[in-house]
């Protein structure tokens, strides 16, 4: 897929932002009959997570999935259960294999890392790391929070990428 400018990744999420509660919750399950499984990820994948911070991966999760289906302009089609636990393990592989990585090298692997989607990805990395800095009435995440939610969210944005 294309990447998504970022004039489309502010659009998106101000108009998320904006709805109400019942208009939400109607997209939300449009979203759940078109992508079971990816919604399932969610779900399932942050079960163990304070309830802020769940509803924070969820929320994300929907942003993310607004903008691949404003970016793509068409249907994206639907994603297996197979594939994002495929993409899930690579990530997680991925961040296993960094710990202890030099600061530098870090910054270049996040790079090409995070090129594909960059727009997308710099909006899911404020709002994770430094939103709750900025705003009082944000989600406070734990460390290992804030690492969770990236690999949650990597994943989904890296299968959307694959299928937009």
């Amino acid at each position: 897929m294309e990447i998504i400018p970022e004039e489309l990744v502010e659009e998106t999420w101000q108009e998320v932002a904006k709805f109400t509660p019942e208009k939400a919750y109607d997209e939300m399950m449009k979203v759940g009959k078109h992508q079971p499984y990816l919604l399932a990820f969610i779900m399932e994948f942050s079960e163990e997570m304070e309830r802020e911070a769940k509803e924070l991966a969820i929320y994300l999760f929907f942003v993310v999935y607004r903008m691949f289906q404003k970016g793509s302009g068409k249907k994206i089609k639907r994603i297996s259960g197979e594939e994002i636990m495929e993409c899930y393990e690579g990530n997680e592989e991925l961040m296993g294999n960094l710990e202890g990585v030099h600061e530098k090298f870090l910054d270049r692997i996040a790079k090409v890392q995070l090129s594909r989607q960059p727009y997308v990805m710099k909006y899911m990395m404020e709002t994770i790391i430094e939103a709750p800095d900025e705003e009082e009435d944000s989600v406070k995440l734990s460390d290992n929070d804030i690492g969770f939610l990236f690999l949650l969210l990597k994943t989904v944005v890296d299968v959307l990428d694959r299928n937009g």
